[in-house]
């Protein structure tokens, strides 16, 4: 019996390390946990509004370009303080990777360090007393001039001024501090810096824009000379966040504080928005890889970075949005939206961002040419959508259409390509998406409805996050944001790229050589799982799926446990009258109903102000699998012969000490096969856990065929899974049940 228990206290340990090794695994490697190799980069934060510090924080124009830079390189950034003259022996030295602190693009400094592109230009100005009497340039003979040594401003006054007039400080504090105690006339400074001293001391200080000798200057970051792979990858992530606009939005966004050392980083988030979507409906909504990708995504990002908000994706299914917007689940919804007057009476919708009408997707070959053609003709739509209003409104005409109606538009084509239906009627842009990714497919563009247009939605009443984010779509729009990420998906032709703002580069479709079946198995292998790393869905909701499966059936248990003891007590002394009632009820309503009819009344109704689906599925499944295993249980006591019960009450047992020691052991060794096929019902039943919006394993499967259009690989793979975990469980129950069986 030792040596058993031993063994049994190895196997979990080995269990548990073999666990914690996978979790390693999956969540990297490095000191971060994160996988991404960290830029260690000096600055001297005293130099506003491009380098300082709010608390331990690092802020400013330079710090935030940076960090987009990394964010873009897939790098994580530590900064460290030094004397702005020392990071010019730092970076040589390699004792950091870089530096960050507005030096100024200069052939001196380029024979010593190897500068990036440019991501800024200034000018010298001066900053003065508020009341001085410096007007022009000439007044400046005589005067106290206070500079930062090394920096282009002192250079300048070198060149122009006796040495005994100039007062060199080792920081920008300290030059400032000159001008505020009057030990110093004037600070030759660069421009902008010049307006974050002033702002910070607008009492006493001003900006004298009159050194009219004083070229532009140009920022660089630098890096020790021959680090050419670094600075190229700093470089080419640099000018994809000024491609994209974040550069700029940087700049802007320390311009309209004002240059103050007050103003926060920003990326420092003053809150988070939850956006629901519905990522199957390329291109304005997909995953691309565990990204969440398309017009829709990327337009929800740059209000992101415009408010300095966190995004927080979430996926539900498209009908479902609506429904969780206006409980509040989310703070909006960004799903390819069409803007109609019966939506409006349920939420709020934004200003309309991108414009499509209604079209066709046929067979190439297929005998509809016109509109008339459409007459019988069976047709595939998505539920809930402006299309499948428009098929209504047509059958309303007398088309006579048999329309079929779908989940969602991967199901809507399937039903097209596999021939069940003559067309699918889809918003333009979506079409022309479908067409691209799949061959033998073209578009009509013969229908007669109204141009229409999309637009987020948001609870009714929510003033506040409706004005917050539409005034940012609306200067997004107002200065071609929302243009270059319409342009950009346009010039893909509309195929699955990654994100606007993201680093990764898109897959080449590449085909085997070889031919046959087996080459083309291998094809649609890689295609399902390998590329864009598709194999995540699969994994992300098998983890779902196990978590749901193993709470739900604990609750199960206990919940069932319980009701099957108070029935039974009932049974056998007539006692608990109301409680028996109860549990009947409970009973009764639970098997009389289906599963996903319950878990949706509970994620909508009961559980309506919550947005944790996982736990709210574990319970929703919990209180179903509960009325079965009461009754397996019950049927398990029942067994027990009575003389038992009698037995035990005659020596003295109380009802409670009887059942606990005596029947129910008893039971549990009659009802283990039941129990154990209510765990692998409970598992399967998970299946629908993605209609409120979680990545269970079915889902995981759902993605990737919407992803592909291929059916056959993913729902296979799905089901072999779901297949070993119940070979595996079937095994155990059968060991446990022998172990039973030799104890008695």
């Amino acid at each position: 019996m030792e040596r058993n228990k031993l063994i049994a206290v190895i196997a979990v340990i080995a269990i548990l390390c073999v666990a914690g090794a996978s979790y390693a695994v999956l969540s990297g490697g490095d000191d971060n946990g994160d996988g991404r190799p960290t830029l260690v980069v000096e600055t001297s934060p005293d130099f506003a509004p491009f380098d300082y510090q709010i608390g331990s924080e690092y802020v400013g124009i330079d710090m935030d370009i940076v960090r987009a830079v990394c964010d873009d390189m897939g790098y994580n950034v530590q900064f460290r303080t030094n004397t702005f003259d020392s990071i010019l022996i730092s970076v040589p030295q390699g004792k950091c990777d870089m530096g960050a602190s507005g030096f100024t693009i200069n052939p001196e400094r380029a024979e010593s360090v190897d500068f990036s592109d440019p991501y800024a230009e200034v000018h010298q100005v001066l900053v003065v007393p508020i009341d001085t009497d410096i007007k022009t340039l000439d007044d400046l003979d005589g005067k106290k001039i206070t500079v930062q040594t090394g920096t282009t401003g002192a250079d300048y006054a070198a060149e122009r001024y006796e040495t005994s007039n100039i007062i060199f400080q080792k920081t920008y504090s300290d030059v400032v501090n000159d001008l505020l105690f009057g030990k110093a006339d004037c600070e030759v400074v660069d421009s902008t810096v010049a307006l974050s001293q002033v702002d910070a001391h607008p009492n006493e200080l001003k900006v004298l824009d009159i050194l009219t000798d004083s070229p532009v200057e140009q920022y660089g970051f630098i890096f020790a000379k021959g680090n050419t792979e670094l600075r190229d990858m700093f470089n080419e992530s640099l000018q994809r966040i000024k491609d994209n606009g974040l550069h700029q939005q940087i700049l802007d966004y320390y311009e309209e504080n004002g240059y103050s050392v007050e103003t926060p980083s920003f990326f420092s988030y003053k809150g988070t928005l939850v956006v629901e979507t519905s990522p199957d409906f390329p291109p304005f909504e997909y995953l691309y890889g565990s990204e969440y990708t398309g017009i829709d995504m990327d337009i929800m990002r740059a209000i992101g970075y415009d408010i300095n908000y966190r995004i927080d994706f979430r996926q539900n299914t498209f009908d479902s949005i609506i429904v969780s917007v206006q409980q509040g689940k989310c703070d909006l919804g960004a799903s390819g939206f069409t803007i109609d007057d019966d939506r409006k009476q349920r939420v709020d919708f934004s200003t309309p961002y991108a414009e499509i009408h209604q079209v066709l997707v046929v067979k190439e070959g297929s005998n509809i040419q016109s509109l008339d053609d459409l007459k019988g003709a069976k047709v595939s739509v998505q539920t809930g959508t402006s299309g499948a209003g428009y098929a209504e409104e047509l059958n309303d005409r007398g088309m006579g259409l048999d329309i079929r109606t779908q989940k969602d538009y991967t199901i809507a084509l399937l039903d097209v390509i596999q021939g069940k239906t003559d067309c699918e009627i889809v918003d333009s842009t979506v079409a022309q998406a479908q067409v691209a990714k799949t061959s033998g497919l073209k578009i009509l563009d013969i229908l007669d409805a109204e141009p229409e247009y999309y637009g987020f939605i948001f609870q009714k009443g929510n003033t506040e996050i409706y004005n917050l984010v539409n005034d940012s779509l609306d200067k997004l729009i107002a200065n071609g944001t929302v243009d270059k990420i319409l342009q950009y998906y346009a010039d893909a032709e509309y195929k699955e790229v990654p994100s606007y703002y993201s680093n990764q580069q898109a897959e080449d479709d590449d085909e085997s050589e070889e031919t046959g079946w087996w080459a083309d198995l291998k094809d649609r292998f890689h295609t399902d799982f390998l590329k864009n790393d598709r194999y995540l869905y699969i994994f992300e909701g098998l983890k779902n799926t196990i978590i749901i499966t193993v709470v739900a059936l604990i609750i199960g248990l206990i919940l069932g446990s319980v009701v099957a003891m108070v029935r039974s007590t009932h049974d056998m002394t007539g006692k608990l009258r109301i409680l028996n009632a109860i549990c009947h009820v409970y009973i009764t309503v639970i098997r009389g109903t289906p599963v996903m009819v319950q878990l949706l009344l509970i994620y909508y109704v009961v559980f309506a102000s919550s947005d944790n689906g996982v736990l709210i599925a574990s319970v929703a499944f919990g209180l179903n699998s509960g009325a079965y295993v009461a009754e397996v249980v019950r049927s398990g006591i029942t067994a027990v012969p009575k003389g038992q019960m009698e037995a035990c009450r005659s020596l003295g047992m109380s009802n409670r000490m009887a059942m606990t020691n005596v029947i129910l052991p008893q039971a549990i060794r009659n009802i283990l096969p039941a129990i154990g096929n209510e765990g692998i019902s409970l598992l399967k039943e998970t299946s629908v856990a993605g209609y409120i919006g979680i990545m269970d394993l079915t889902r995981g499967a759902d993605i990737i065929r919407g992803q592909t259009y291929d059916a056959l690989l993913p729902i296979i793979v799905a089901a072999a899974i779901y297949l070993s975990i119940v070979l595996v469980l079937t095994y155990l129950i059968r060991r446990l049940e022998r172990r039973l069986n030799r104890a008695y």
